[in-house]
């Protein structure tokens, strides 16, 4: 019987610097995407922003009066939707209002939404840079 090797058996042992450079690739790897989340998503709101804050409501037959507080970065013009809502959270009223660029950061605002059937609240859906 021969001798046979425990490389012949199982095969070679993986090199110590092959091990470093695919720990390494995919660490890379890993603060790659990390990297790009973070550009797309913007998460602690670095670059241009608009964001919008509501600060009341108030109904009047068929019609929501939204009141709200609206940060853009100036000189960046951005859109935002305005929503009232049913009792079921059904959307009965909709408008996107527009923002030219303008130096002002922080604009206070109030849209008067037509509802289609009775609302119980209204508020800023989202907003956007355009």
């Amino acid at each position: 019987m021969s001798a046979i090797s425990r490389e012949d058996r199982y095969g070679r042992t993986a090199s110590p610097r092959r091990a470093a450079i695919v720990v390494g690739g995919i660490v890379a790897l890993i603060l790659g995407i990390t990297a790009a989340w973070f550009v797309w998503a913007n998460p602690i709101g670095w670059g241009p922003h608009a964001i919008a804050t509501d600060t009341g409501f108030s109904i009047d037959g068929d019609n929501v009066t939204v009141m709200f507080d609206v940060s853009i970065t100036p000189d960046h013009a951005a859109a935002c939707a305005v929503k009232a809502l049913d009792k079921g959270f059904a959307v009965v009223g909709w408008k996107v209002i527009t923002y030219a660029a303008s130096s002002v950061d922080t604009r206070h605002d109030q849209v008067t939404l037509r509802v289609i059937s009775p609302a119980v609240t209204g508020l800023v859906s989202s907003c956007w840079l355009t």
